[in-house]
């Protein structure tokens, strides 16, 4: 396949040509007046004389000296040199061609009695200031269009940079928070700030290094303290609104809908939501929707993800997480609100309802000895989800040094769906074993509760750190599984059997989770680190399994060897004590935890077992620049589920088993990160590497028998243990208003696992190499291309000959392209392609999906947009993917949305600062 885009990106690379006219500098060099030592860091700015407009400034360095360059000739120009502290210094000057330089030398700067605001007018305000620990702008200095966000002030400041994601360096560190007149505005994420407000209403922009990073770690490496950022509106500027609506109609009765409106008074603040779309999609990125939305402000529990954009929060979706056609809506409302006394309150709910239709096909191939296990499962689904969230947040500042937060929440939720499906099971393609149809009915619902809270005490020792994290839940939930088979075997003999059973489930989880630290400095180089973990859990799953009355078809008959109980309980106890040790830029912090675990298991119809464990593990954290290494033992329990020891027969050609022996799987894990950006040369490299051996990992054990059906066991087992790593590096090219990038990305995978089957066991060794190579062009925000191209090899060799070494490779290529000619309007296409290799009979090797789309801008400051856009111009209609695990391989292959326009009309009630058109919109995903 070619790729045309990347090639344009590898070769379409200019540098205009300009020719400069000849300009005139200032140079001198400040010292104070009484002590005659030099003054850094004053802001020596330059103005024209006849209309006070500035004309540009510089910073004195730290030997007091300046010179300020691109001064313009032939014009009476006036200098205005301020410090804290001291006086202001003026002098006008002119400069010409025969004399382009002009020396003040040394200027001896007096000290002040004065406030720099009482003796400067106002159009003579620096453009920087240096108050304390504190850099000052002063943004009416800096130009910006009437249209301007506060992330276009940014970029127009000195030692700011701004990239394309929003992310903010000051001087080559991170900013982390922003707040608006010293107050989190709709949380701490710089980019709602940044891409929400306008610039012409902000008066100062204060940068100073964070001070809860500094007491959580006094020891941070300079380069590593994060940035707050403050900004301080004009007076007059104490409300305000900003949001989206939108809404769409398209063909085969596809629509999309929705809005997000921020309110804002003083120190209260209101985000309300609402979507609904059945385009198989998210309606809102998810950064808005935690940060705008107010997730981060209440906390999130739960998250889940999907590769292609789909995603949920604390058990609410938000579209895009089915795997077939779905209908997704939802909407809910985040208020927050800072009191008198400095006590911030949060109040949140959200309500999600999904609609999934799935029709999906799943090719597995089995290796074995001597056969091949080939089993095709052609299956429909509907089902519908319904999910409620209430929760909050209250935070109390105590005192300068103490902090507590509680944060209470509540959730419900409702499943109910029907499935049918179809399987044949053949061994070596030709010699029919059975056939089954499995029509399942399930209906479920769950109610939880849960609170955390929060408490941490700093001390005037610095370094001294007390801090109490506590977490309580409970969730109970319900769920009534029918299931109407009929089996056929054909192997040796013909056989018919008929399923037609209920599976009542229900669990009941609690649990209370306390961590204690506290952090003590014995010498400005070391510190002593303590941590007490205690959590005591129930958990309780009942199951009841009863069969269909053959007269009046009730299910009445309870089937007690598919019918048990077992109530779990018991305490986890950790005690971590280290030291931290800090040698210039090295930070090493080795650790012991010992770990005490009690568990009772106690069964309705087996006996009961009881578990006690003890173990001594060491850790370790080392922190070099930009360099982390961790090492860790952790512990993981089998799930009740797990431990039940009856047998799950709802489909009767793959049947399950409970172990009540299982044992907690032991596992060390190594992290080693590394990240650095050079600004000199706009690079960014990143490199990551994990790796962990298990010990008591859990395994399913399986057996085949000769009609096909199969059986599985978890068992634990040693010598499992894995291997990745990544690297990335990253370079951006800025010529003018025309940007470049181009990138390289490397990820490698080695597994070795057991592999346990008809008594046969081997241990199986998985390599998986994705190379991936990316780059991007932005010409003047004319026209922007983007091409991104990834291979995927992956092996599976084994030490048993009894099983056959596998391997496949797949390829994904993604290209785009925005233009944005003529004015007011913009054109873009993705073509996103597939390829899988050894696709099972049948199946489609590769697929394309192409969209395209035009917009139209309108209103005042382009706040209309009407976008006409086509989904999957090529119809191609499914998504596939394949992959490796134990012996086999598995094709998926499911029927996506066929192809549609869709005419979409959107109001920005403020703009959000994103651009129009390309994949960063959310609102605008294909």
């Amino acid at each position: 396949m070619k790729h045309p885009l990347l090639a344009v990106l590898l070769l379409l690379f200019f540098l205009p040509n300009s020719s400069k006219a000849q300009k005139g500098e200032l140079t001198g060099r400040l010292l104070d007046d009484i002590s005659k030592e030099a003054l850094p860091y004053a802001t020596i700015a330059v103005y024209s004389a006849a209309d006070t407009v500035m004309v540009t400034f510089r910073m004195s360095d730290e030997k007091g000296a300046f010179r300020v360059t691109g001064l313009p000739l032939d014009q009476q120009l006036r200098t205005v040199i301020t410090m804290m502290g001291f006086q202001v210094y003026r002098k006008e000057f002119q400069l010409s061609q025969e004399s382009p330089s002009f020396a003040l030398g040394v200027i001896h700067m007096k000290p002040s009695e004065h406030l720099l605001s009482e003796v400067l007018i106002v159009a003579e305000t620096p453009p920087v200031l240096v108050r304390n620990d504190t850099l000052e702008f002063n943004a009416s200095s800096f130009k910006t269009l009437p249209t301007s966000l506060v992330e276009d002030l940014l970029r127009k400041l000195p030692g700011v940079t701004v990239d394309q994601q929003g992310n903010i360096m000051v001087n080559g560190k991170l900013v982390q928070k922003i707040l608006v007149d010293g107050k989190e505005f709709f949380g701490s994420d710089p980019k709602v700030a940044t891409r929400n407000l306008p610039a012409d209403v902000i008066d100062k922009v204060q940068v100073m290094n964070d001070p809860e990073a500094l007491r959580r770690d006094p020891d941070l490496p300079e380069m590593d303290i994060p940035q707050v950022i403050n900004l301080t509106f004009k007076k007059g500027i104490k409300k305000g609104m900003f949001g989206k609506l939108y809404g769409g109609a398209g063909t085969d009765t596809r629509y999309e809908g929705g809005g997000i409106l921020n309110m804002f008074r003083d120190t209260t603040q209101v985000s309300i939501i609402g979507f609904s779309n059945n385009l198989n999609r998210a309606a809102f990125d998810m950064a808005d929707v935690r940060k705008i939305g107010g997730f981060d402000r209440s906390g999130i529990s739960t998250m889940s993800m999907r590769s292609d954009g789909g995603y949920s929060l604390n058990g609410v979706s938000f579209g895009g997480m089915g795997q077939g056609i779905e209908q997704s809506s939802g909407g809910g409302a985040n208020f927050n609100t800072v009191t008198k006394r400095g006590t911030k309150v949060n109040l949140q709910y959200f309500y999600g309802d999904s609609r999934e239709d799935l029709d999906q096909v799943v090719n597995s191939e089995q290796f074995l000895k001597s056969d091949t296990l080939n089993s095709r499962r052609n299956r429909g689904q509907n089902g519908r989800s319904e999910s409620h969230r209430l929760g909050g947040k209250i935070e109390w500042k105590l005192d300068s040094l103490t902090t507590l937060s509680i944060a209470p929440s509540m959730h419900l939720s409702y499943q109910l769906s029907t499935q049918n499906s179809f399987i044949n099971t053949y061994r070596n393609h030709d010699i029919q074993l059975n056939q089954s149809t499995n029509e399942e009915s399930i209906n479920g619902e769950g109610m939880g509760f849960g609170n955390t809270l929060n408490f941490q005490r700093n001390f005037n020792k610095k370094g001294r750190l007390l801090t109490l994290y506590s977490r309580l839940n409970q969730y109970a939930s319900m769920q009534d599984q029918l299931n109407e088979a009929e089996n056929i075997f054909y192997q040796p003999d013909s056989a018919v059997t008929q399923l037609n059973q209920l599976r009542d489930t229900d669990q009941n989880d609690f649990e209370v989770y306390n961590s204690l630290a506290y952090t003590e400095p014995f010498h400005k180089l070391v510190s002593a680190v303590f941590r007490l973990n205690s959590e005591y859990f129930s958990n309780d799953n009942s199951l009841a399994t009863y069969m269909a009355d053959s007269e009046t078809g009730e299910y009445v008959s309870l089937v007690p060897g598919l019918s048990n109980g077992v109530d779990r309980k018991g305490w986890r106890n950790y005690l971590t004590a280290g030291l931290k040790w800090k040698i210039k830029d090295v930070t090493v912090q080795p650790g012991i935890r010992f770990t005490f675990l009690n568990i009772n298991n106690n069964f309705q119809t087996a006996p009961d077992i009881k578990q006690d464990y003890f173990y001594v593990f060491p850790n370790l954290n080392v922190n070099w620049k930009q360099f982390y290494l961790t090492y860790n033992v952790n512990l993981s329990e089998p799930t009740a589920v797990y431990l039940q020891p009856v047998l799950d027969n709802t489909n009767p050609l793959f049947i399950a088993y409970g172990n009540p022996t299982l044992r907690p799987a032991v596992s060390n894990t190594v992290n080693i990160n590394y990240r650095k950006f050079d600004t000199k040369k706009s690079i960014n490299y990143s490199a990551f590497v994990y790796g962990s051996i298990r010990n008591n990992a859990i395994t399913r054990a399986r057996t085949v028998d000769e009609n096909g059906v199969q059986t599985i066991k978890p068992v634990n087992t040693d010598g499992n243990w894995d291997l990745s790593g990544s690297g990335r590096v990253m370079k951006d090219f800025k010529y003018d208003k025309n940007k470049f990038s181009i990138g390289a990305n490397m990820r490698v995978f080695y597994g070795r696992t057991l592999v346990l089957l008809n008594n046969t066991q081997s241990y199986s060794q998985n390599w998986t190499l994705t190379p991936e190579v990316e780059g991007r062009m932005n010409l003047d925000d004319k026209l922007e291309l983007s091409q991104s191209f990834s291979l995927n090899y992956r092996r599976s060799s084994y030490e048993n000959n009894a099983f056959n070494n596998l391997s496949i490779n797949t390829s994904t290529s993604k290209s785009e392209i925005v233009v944005r000619l003529p004015k007011k309007l913009v054109w873009e296409a993705t073509f996103d392609y597939w390829y899988n290799s050894n696709m099972a009979p049948g199946l489609q090797k590769s697929y394309g999906r192409l969209n395209a789309g035009l917009t139209f801008l309108f209103l005042k400051n382009d706040r209309a947009q009407l976008k006409l856009s086509v989904y999957d111009l090529l119809d191609q209609n499914i998504t596939a993917y394949r992959y490796i695990r134990e012996n086999l391989i598995e094709d998926y292959q499911t029927v996506a949305l066929t192809r549609y326009g869709m005419l979409t009309f959107t109001y920005n009630i403020r703009n959000f600062g994103q651009k129009v058109g390309g994949r960063q919109n959310p609102l605008f995903w294909f």
